[in-house]
Parts: structure tokens; C-alpha cells; sequence
């Protein structure tokens, strides 16, 4: 494809271009920077107004990976890891789009500037991250001037010096479709409404996790006791506007997030950490009946959509003093000792029935529940806890050594992972599967990349980058139907 010489544009951008991209963190200035590429105008639309806000790519640890495999190793191999990661859920063409694209898009973006390191042992996934390296040792959470922040910034450069452009303090609120092809998008800006008119529109602004209207039609009844881990920037624009234009959604009961203690809801130095994902895969987690509802054994995503959708949105996770010491030792910012010390509730007792006493649950279900849980552990029962990595992770373990504790938790959400529509071309499709002539969707707008029922983890950033690129590739061939 035909390389672009760089442009020469107003201050403020002009009011028509090749590409109008919604959103500046990864998958919209991927898609910017590779319609530069290949000869075309771009203009970035970002609703903040600061250079540096808060989004998903930001909040990330910047490490690019495939299901937890390389992006480089095979990609018969990859498209095998996303398929059993995510159930089947990924269609075979999206599937084959990440697999066959993601070693050459992370290439590119080396070509782009963009620095990458490694971290020691690789275990076969974490082979390109971007740099420099950081890393959590607390609960807040730490990014700026780290890899990922950087990968912003260096790409956001790129755009602005070969001739593109990004308006800040511009939210995109309509897309303008004339008998369903889409050629423009209405974009409020300060106390003015305008209209940007281009050959594609790439809806790249990320999911709804940020807004509660929408999380309480499609996620949860409860939206109040989900813990905001991610950017509050998803507001879920993009899709809103696509679906108005007849796009298809798919997966939105479904977000990447973890668990918390519920004291997280009101103290924000319980978030992003500690997570007490491994002390509910060792002990057990169980609602206000105390009788459990999930399969722990399928890690903090799956305990935390579980979650969100039983009772009241919120539980205890029960463990003792074996797992308290072992498995409430790991990953950054381990709940022993963080949680307590960050003003985390955490009750402790001798016994089961005091313990229940204490956490207001009922003492004679909580002490049938170990038991009978405890049983079907000895029986073989319980599931091995092998999560995507092929590691084993903290398996279910004997309930019994006293002392006896009790976390109440509620689940947190990252991003979710419903949203439009697409093809392997990154078109955005509608309910007949037919493409919306003119709109591309990538990132956190784009659903059915993973997710699913058992809400299979692919990678937020591969999925970003891959589709970014891809939507802009598909513009330049002229793909709009």
C-alpha cells in the first residue's frame, strides 16, 4: 500500500478528512497513525482535554500478549490459545484476524518508535512489554512515564508531526448516516456543535465501564456496588452512537475485572489493590446465605461477573490461617498485610459459628457450607484452578485451621468487553450481519473479541492495536460494505 508524505492542515484540523478516529488512547491513534500510512488525512476526536488523562491503555501494564502467549510465536498456536481462553466464544474469522495480525502490528509499532523490553522469565507471554518496565508495590496505581503512557505519547507524536490531527475537549455525539451509510460524525466542542464529514468513521473511545446506565441495563442490577477500577472515560459513546445507526451489539453482559474488599466502595486506597482473587480460590466465597455460587477455581474474572449478577452484588470470601499466609501473600500489594493496613475489613475468629457471628452471616449454613465444601474437595470434586497462563494457580485447599477469616468483597470492574459488532476487517456490522457502509470499530467498542459466558481473557491491547490497524487498512481498500 502507497506510503503518506506528511499533510499540512489549519490549526484546528479541517472539517473533512479521509479518517475521523473517536478516541486517543491505543486503538485510535493506531488507527490515525497507520491511515498516515497508507496516504490518507486522519483527525483524532478525544473527549478529554488533557494530554494525559486516565485510560484504559494508561491504567495497563503495557505488555502485549496473545492469551498469554507470545504475539510472535505461531499463529496456528495463538488462534488455538484464543479459541480455548474464550470457550469458542471468538468467531473463527476474529480469531484468525488477531492471530494472523498481532506479531506484524506490534512490529509496526516498533517501527513507530515505540520501545519494548522483557520481563525475566518470559514464561512464554511476557516478551514485549512496553518501556520502560514498571510495577506495582502499593494500591494505587502507577503509570505515568511508564511504558504504556509513553507508548501514548510517542504515537500521539508521530500523528501530530506527519500531518495529523487530535482535538482535545471533543466529544463525538452523533454519527451523521444518510440512508444508513455512514459519512460524517456531529462532534460538540465547548458551547459549539460541528460536523466532521470523511470517508470512514473509527469508533475507538472504549466500553461503558464508566457509565452506570448502561452497566445497569446490560451487567448488573446493582451498579453501585461495582468498584470502578478502570478509566470512568468509557461512557460507551461510540456504541450508543453506533446502535443508533442499527449496529448489532454483542457479549455486553461481560467485563475484565477482579476482586476487592468491599470497603473499596467508599476507601480508594483499596483500589486497584489488593486483590482477593487467590484467597477465594483457596477458601470460598459465598453470598449473604453463606452458601456459594461460583466456581472459585475460575479466577477473579469469572468470581467477579458471578458476582455482579447474584443477590445484592456483593459477598464474603471465607478462608483460614493455612490460606491466609499462603495464598494472601502473593501478586502486587498482597492482601496479607495490605488489606487490613489499607482500612480493610477483615474479621477473625476461632470458630466458624463466631466468625459468622461477626461477618452477619447465618452461623449453621456457613459451617454446613465448609463442610459440604470441604467434602466434595476430598472426593475430587472441585476444579484444579489451571487458569489461561497453564500455571496452577491457588488450588481449593482443606478449610480448616483456625484462626478463621472472613473478607467481605465486591467485584471491580476494568473494562467491559461487549460492545459492537465487527467483522475481521473491523466494519461494524448489523443484526443481518451486513456491514454499515463507512464505520469501523476497535478496542474496548469492538465486542465478540473476548469475553463471553466464561469471560475469556485475549488481551486488551492486542485487540486495540490489531483492530486500530486494521480498520484503517480496510478504509484505504475502499472495504466499507
Amino acid at each position: 500500500m502507497q506510503e503518506r508524505a506528511d499533510g499540512d492542515f489549519s490549526p484546528q484540523g479541517p472539517d473533512q478528512v479521509d479518517v475521523v478516529v473517536v478516541g486517543a488512547g491505543l486503538a485510535g491513534l493506531a488507527a490515525a497513525n497507520r491511515a498516515l500510512d497508507l496516504g490518507l488525512s486522519a483527525l483524532v476526536l478525544e473527549a478529554s482535554e488533557d494530554a494525559g488523562y486516565r485510560c484504559a491503555t494508561r491504567l495497563s501494564g503495557g505488555l502485549f500478549h496473545v492469551a498469554y502467549r507470545s504475539v510472535f510465536a505461531p499463529p496456528a498456536e495463538l488462534a488455538a490459545k484464543i479459541t480455548a481462553a474464550t470457550h469458542g466464544f471468538v468467531e473463527p474469522q476474529l480469531v484468525r484476524a488477531i492471530a494472523d495480525n498481532a506479531g506484524r502490528c506490534v512490529e509496526w509499532l516498533k517501527g513507530h518508535g515505540v520501545n519494548f523490553t522483557r520481563i525475566e522469565p518470559d514464561q512464554g507471554w511476557r516478551d514485549n512489554v512496553a518501556a520502560p518496565l514498571g510495577f506495582y508495590d502499593q494500591s494505587h496505581m502507577v503509570w505515568e512515564g511508564l511504558g504504556a503512557d509513553v507508548l501514548l505519547k510517542t504515537l500521539e507524536e508521530r500523528l501530530v508531526t506527519r500531518g495529523g490531527w487530535i482535538r482535545r475537549g471533543a466529544r463525538a455525539r452523533e454519527l451523521i448516516a444518510p440512508a444508513g451509510s455512514v459519512a460524517g460524525v456531529r462532534v460538540a466542542q465547548g458551547a459549539a456543535d460541528t460536523v466532521l464529514a470523511a470517508r470512514g468513521v473509527v469508533l475507538a473511545d472504549g466500553g461503558f465501564q464508566g457509565n452506570p446506565h448502561m452497566l445497569r441495563e446490560y451487567v448488573t442490577r446493582h451498579p453501585e456496588r461495582i468498584k470502578l477500577r478502570g478509566p470512568a472515560a468509557g461512557a460507551g459513546d461510540g456504541i450508543q452512537m453506533a446502535a443508533a445507526v442499527g449496529a448489532a451489539l454483542v457479549g455486553m453482559p461481560y467485563f475484565y475485572g477482579h476482586v476487592l474488599s468491599a470497603d473499596a466502595l467508599h476507601n480508594d486506597r483499596l483500589c486497584p489493590f489488593p486483590f482477593v482473587d487467590f484467597l477465594a480460590a483457596a477458601g470460598m466465597l459465598v453470598d449473604a446465605d453463606a452458601r456459594r455460587f461460583v466456581d472459585e477455581s475460575k479466577a477473579g474474572v469469572f468470581m467477579a461477573n458471578a458476582m455482579a449478577r447474584h443477590g445484592d452484588g456483593v459477598a464474603t470470601v471465607i478462608f483460614d490461617d493455612t490460606m491466609w499466609n499462603d495464598a494472601g501473600r502473593v501478586f502486587f500489594c498482597p492482601p496479607n498485610p495490605n488489606l487490613v493496613e489499607a482500612g480493610g475489613t477483615l474479621h477473625k475468629a476461632d470458630t466458624l459459628e463466631e466468625l459468622a457471628r461477626l461477618a452477619g452471616l447465618p452461623a449453621q449454613r456457613l459451617v454446613e457450607t465448609a463442610r459440604e465444601r470441604n467434602e466434595a474437595l476430598a472426593r475430587g470434586e472441585l476444579s484444579s484452578g489451571l487458569d489461561e497462563r497453564g500455571a496452577l494457580k491457588y488450588q481449593a485447599v482443606h478449610l480448616g485451621k483456625p484462626p478463621y477469616y472472613a473478607a467481605p468483597a465486591c467485584a471491580c470492574i476494568t473494562h467491559t468487553t461487549g460492545g459492537l459488532r465487527v467483522d475481521e476487517c473491523a466494519r461494524v456490522l448489523r443484526e443481518d450481519l451486513g456491514a454499515i457502509p463507512h464505520l469501523y470499530a476497535a478496542g474496548s467498542t469492538a465486542g465478540g473479541l473476548e469475553g463471553g459466558p466464561q469471560t475469556g481473557y485475549v488481551g486488551g491491547l492486542i485487540k486495540a492495536l490489531v483492530f486500530g490497524v486494521l480498520a484503517s487498512e480496510s478504509i484505504a481498500r475502499g472495504e466499507s460494505t
